[in-house]
């Protein structure tokens, strides 16, 4: 069991308490049969994720590479631009600090679990993330699958994008600091990205060529 470092024993015992919805790999291997953003059979693994589903102490999940912990992963689009952030040190994955990203959510907990508990997840950490002004249209993009390192390896992102044309804000400044990117500039921005933004960085570039 790893304890995050540079933490007040609250925020260290909440870590340990904490349950994140997960999946075990053997039950969605067949699905993850590359590295990158997945987008065949998307429905297909997003329906067997809510039929195998379970929770588990995040602080076993974070080094259990026999499960996934499902994590809405959105991106914010205005016109021709990618809202994005970069992490503080204040944020509460250390191994993610001074990073920039183009997706915003995380774990989600027991207190999701309504009828469409991925999508409670989702609403619930982008409300405590980021405030949209005008929220539009909603997309489902695929999987985002990366084992090449240890949060990929431990992680699996359920990848969407949505649209505004209002004012996009920052709720945990102190956590995170917000930015527009251009969208036909984001690879002057890939090396210092996370993982998981590269990947969707050149899926929009694609999609925007």
């Amino acid at each position: 069991m790893r304890l995050p470092f540079g933490v007040s024993w609250q925020k260290q015992r909440s870590y340990l308490l904490e349950q994140v919805l997960v999946v075990q790999r053997q039950r969605i291997a067949h699905f993850l049969n590359r590295h990158g953003i997945i987008t065949e059979r998307r429905d297909e693994l997003l329906n067997t994720i809510m039929e195998q589903f379970e929770f588990m102490p995040r602080a076993d999940a974070e080094t259990d590479t026999d499960y996934k912990q499902v994590i809405p992963y959105v991106t914010i689009m205005c016109g021709e631009r990618v809202f994005a952030s970069k992490r503080l040190g204040a944020g509460g994955e250390a191994r993610l600090h001074g990073l920039i990203s183009i997706g915003f959510g995380g774990h989600i907990n027991p207190s999701d679990s309504g009828d469409n508990p991925l999508m409670d997840g989702l609403i619930r950490e982008l409300s405590e993330e980021i405030k949209v002004e005008y929220p539009g249209k909603l997309t489902f993009r695929g999987i985002i699958n990366n084992d090449t390192d240890d949060v990929g390896r431990v992680h699996l992102g359920m990848l969407y994008t949505l649209e505004t044309d209002g004012d996009v804000s920052i709720v945990e400044t102190e956590k995170l600091e917000g930015l527009w990117l251009e969208l036909a500039k984001l690879s002057d921005y890939h090396d210092g990205m996370e993982t998981w933004s590269q990947l969707v960085s050149q899926l929009l570039m694609e999609d925007n060529a």
